[in-house]
C-alpha cells in the first residue's frame, strides 16, 4: 500500500496562523496544474515533516485540507485599475489554467490551500507496513517551508477507520468520503447511540433522509434488542421507515391521543372481529388504508410510487402496529383533579367543598371510565368565581372525550407496556406521533423519565435505546424560546443527555435552527452530522460545542444533498476531527423495497 500519492504533486507549507479551536491553520501552496486542481479535494490529508523529526527518522504530522482555491498572481487583487488593462490581464492569464494540464510551467499560478491538524502523525520507515504501525496521536508542529505530500487514498482510509473492524457486530458503513466512494466510512453504533448524536442542516439538506438511513444502518448492524424511538412531530416517518417497520414485526406507530389517527382506522379495529362476511371487513380495511395513504407525507421522489405503499400499510394495520396511548387511561379521577389544580388554585371555600364532594363520589375510579359522569356533575356546579371557572376549564380539558369511541381495548398501549417492550430482546422501531404537539412533548417527558427510572432501579443497561427528536428545537429550546410543554420535554431530554448513557439510553437531535437549542443539551452529543447552515449564529454554536474552526464550515456551502461533515469523539476512527462524507439516499432504499415487496 502506497503512503503518498504522486511525488510530482508536492506542495510547500508557506505560513501558519494560531487558531483557538484547531491549534493552528496552515497555508499551503501547490504548483498549479489542471490534473491536480481536479484531484486535490477538500477533505484530503497531507503530511508535512514536523519538529519531532530526528537524525534517525523523518517524522510527519498529518493535516486535512479544508479550503482549496486556484490563484493567479498576475491577476489584480481588486478591480480598481483601468478596465481595459484589467480585462486584458484576465484574458491573458486565463490561458494558463488550460495549458498547464499535467505539470506546472508558470510561477504565477498556484493552488492555495488552508489545512488544519488532525492530531495524528507517523514516522517514515523503510517499510510501508512499519509506517502504518507508527501511526499515532500527535500534536507536534510542522516545519514551515517544508514539502507537503498528499496521502494516498488507501492510507487515508486506514486513518479514518483506525481501530474499526468492518466485520465486527456493531460496526456499520455509514457512507463514503465525499469525493471518493472507494473510501468507506465506518461507524460504531453503540458509541453513536450511547454517547448521543446531532444532525444539523438547513431546509433541504436531507435531515429526515439521513435519520432514515441512520436508523436503517443501526437496525441492521446493531446488537440484539436495539430499539429506536423517534418522536415524529411532522408525521413523515411512516413513509421514510416503511421498510424497517415491515422488516421488524414488533415495531409500532404509537399515537398520543386517539385524535392522532384517522377515524377509518378505528372503525376497522372496532369491527374487525365481528364483521361477516369477510367482504365487509376487507372493505373497511381498504378504506382505512386509503385514508392513511392520502394523509401521509411523501418526499418528491416517492410520490410516483405512492400506490405501492398500499400493501405495506395494509400489513401494518392487520398486524396491529398502530396503537394509541392516552395518559388518562393510566390515571384515577383523583389524579385528574389534582392535575387540574384542586390543591394549587385558590378556589373559594364553598366551591372547593362542592368540588371535593364530586371527587369523593368517583374517588379511586379510572378517569377514562367515569369522565362523562364527572363532566356532567362539574357542569352542574354553578359559580361566578374566576378561580372556580379556571379549575373547571382545566378539568374539562383533561377529561374531554375524543371524536370517536374505541370499543377494542387492545388498540391501547400503556407506558408500562412500552417500557417492557423497550427492555425486551427483540429489535423494534417506535414512531411516536400526535395531532397535538404539546401532548407529544408531554409524552417525551413521561416515557423518558419512566424508562430512566426503571433502568436506574433495576440496574439494567441493555438493550440500547435511542430517543430521536426530529425538529429538536420544538422539544429542547432555550428558556427564551420555550412555549407550551417545551419546558417539560426539555427537562426530560436534558436528564437523558446527562445521565442516560450509563443505562444504555441515548439521544439523537435534529434541527435546522441550532441557535434555538438548549445549550446544556447541545454540549452533550459526541457525534455531529453537519450540512449547510447559512446563519452565522448556528455555525458559531457548533464551533463552540466541538471546538471547530469557522473555516471548516466553508466546504459545507458546496454540499449537495447527502453530503455531511461528520465529527465524533468516539463513534469514528478519527477522533474529534470533522471530515466530509456522502451517505446513502433513503429514498432509493425505500423505492427498492416497494418494487420488491410481496405481502
Amino acid at each position: 500500500m502506497a503512503i503518498f500519492r504522486e511525488e510530482s504533486n508536492l506542495g510547500r507549507l508557506m505560513f501558519m496562523q494560531p487558531d483557538p479551536n484547531t491549534q493552528y491553520i496552515a497555508y499551503i501552496w501547490f504548483d498549479y496544474n489542471l490534473h491536480l486542481m481536479k484531484s486535490l479535494q477538500e477533505g484530503d490529508f497531507v503530511a508535512i515533516q514536523s519538529f519531532s523529526s530526528d537524525s534517525f527518522k523523518d517524522h510527519y504530522v498529518i493535516l486535512q485540507i479544508v479550503k482549496k482555491m486556484p490563484h493567479h498572481f498576475a491577476l489584480p487583487t481588486d478591480l480598481k485599475g483601468y478596465p481595459g488593462f484589467l480585462m486584458e490581464a484576465a484574458k491573458s492569464a486565463s490561458q494558463d489554467w488550460i495549458t498547464q494540464v499535467d505539470s506546472s510551467t508558470e510561477d504565477t499560478t498556484k493552488i492555495v490551500c488552508e489545512a488544519i491538524p488532525i492530531n495524528m502523525g507517523f514516522y517514515w520507515e523503510n517499510s510501508e507496513e512499519d509506517t502504518i504501525k507508527s501511526l499515532k496521536e500527535d500534536f507536534s508542529l510542522p516545519m514551515p517551508g517544508k514539502e507537503v505530500k498528499i496521502l494516498s487514498y488507501e492510507f487515508m482510509e486506514k486513518i479514518l477507520n483506525k481501530g474499526m473492524n468492518p466485520n465486527s457486530l456493531g460496526i456499520t458503513e455509514i457512507g463514503y468520503l465525499q469525493h471518493n466512494e472507494n473510501i468507506k466510512i465506518l461507524l460504531n453504533i453503540e458509541n453513536l447511540i450511547r454517547m448521543h448524536f446531532g444532525i444539523f442542516g438547513f431546509t433541504g439538506a436531507g435531515k429526515s433522509n439521513l435519520i432514515s438511513t441512520l436508523i436503517s444502518k443501526i437496525m441492521e448492524n446493531s446488537p440484539e434488542g436495539t430499539k429506536i424511538v423517534i418522536f415524529d412531530i411532522m408525521g413523515e416517518y411512516l413513509t421514510l421507515l416503511i421498510d424497517m417497520l415491515i422488516k421488524y414485526p414488533k415495531s409500532k406507530i404509537i399515537g398520543i391521543g386517539r385524535g392522532t389517527f384517522v377515524e377509518d382506522l378505528y372503525k376497522y379495529y372496532n369491527n374487525e372481529r365481528t364483521l361477516k362476511p369477510d367482504v365487509e371487513r376487507i372493505s373497511l380495511l381498504n378504506k382505512a388504508v386509503k385514508t392513511i395513504l392520502n394523509t401521509n407525507l411523501y418526499p418528491k421522489r416517492l410520490l410516483p410510487h405512492k400506490q405501492k405503499f398500499v400493501e405495506p400499510i395494509k400489513k401494518l394495520i392487520e398486524r396491529r402496529a398502530f396503537m394509541v396511548y392516552e395518559a388518562i387511561r393510566n390515571k384515577t379521577i383523583d389524579d385528574i383533579f389534582i392535575e387540574a389544580g384542586l390543591e394549587s388554585i385558590n378556589i373559594a371555600s364553598g366551591d372547593k367543598e362542592r368540588i371535593e364532594n364530586i371527587l369523593k363520589k368517583y374517588s379511586g375510579k379510572p378517569a377514562y371510565k367515569v369522565a362523562d359522569l364527572v363532566l356532567r356533575d362539574i357542569e352542574a356546579l354553578k359559580s361566578n368565581k374566576s378561580n372556580t371557572a379556571k379549575f373547571k376549564n382545566q378539568l374539562k380539558r383533561l377529561l374531554r372525550q375524543p371524536f370517536i369511541t374505541i370499543h377494542d381495548e387492545n388498540i391501547f398501549i400503556s407506558i408500562e407496556e412500552i417500557i417492557s417492550e423497550l427492555n425486551s430482546k427483540y429489535k423494534a422501531i417506535y414512531i411516536i406521533q400526535s395531532h397535538d404537539p404539546d401532548e407529544l412533548k408531554k409524552f417525551v417527558h413521561e416515557l423518558s423519565s419512566s424508562l430512566y427510572e426503571d433502568r436506574r432501579n433495576t440496574g439494567r443497561i441493555l438493550p440500547l435505546v435511542s430517543f430521536i427528536l426530529d425538529e429538536a428545537d420544538e422539544f429542547i429550546p432555550q428558556d427564551v424560546y420555550a412555549k407550551g410543554e417545551s419546558k417539560t420535554s426539555r427537562q426530560a431530554v436534558e436528564m437523558l443527555a446527562r445521565r442516560g448513557r450509563k443505562f444504555g439510553i441515548g439521544v439523537g437531535i435534529a434541527t435546522q435552527r441550532v441557535v434555538y437549542l438548549d445549550t446544556n443539551i447541545m454540549a452533550q452529543p459526541h457525534t455531529y452530522f453537519i450540512s449547510k447552515l447559512p446563519r452565522v449564529s448556528d455555525r458559531e454554536r457548533i464551533s463552540e460545542a466541538f471546538a471547530m474552526s469557522g473555516n471548516t464550515f466553508e466546504q459545507t456551502f458546496r454540499f449537495r444533498k447527502g453530503d455531511w461533515l461528520l465529527v465524533s469523539h468516539d463513534a469514528t476512527g478519527l477522533e474529534a476531527i470533522p471530515f466530509p462524507i456522502h451517505t446513502d439516499n433513503a429514498e432509493e432504499r425505500i423505492i427498492k423495497f416497494l418494487l420488491n415487496y410481496q405481502s
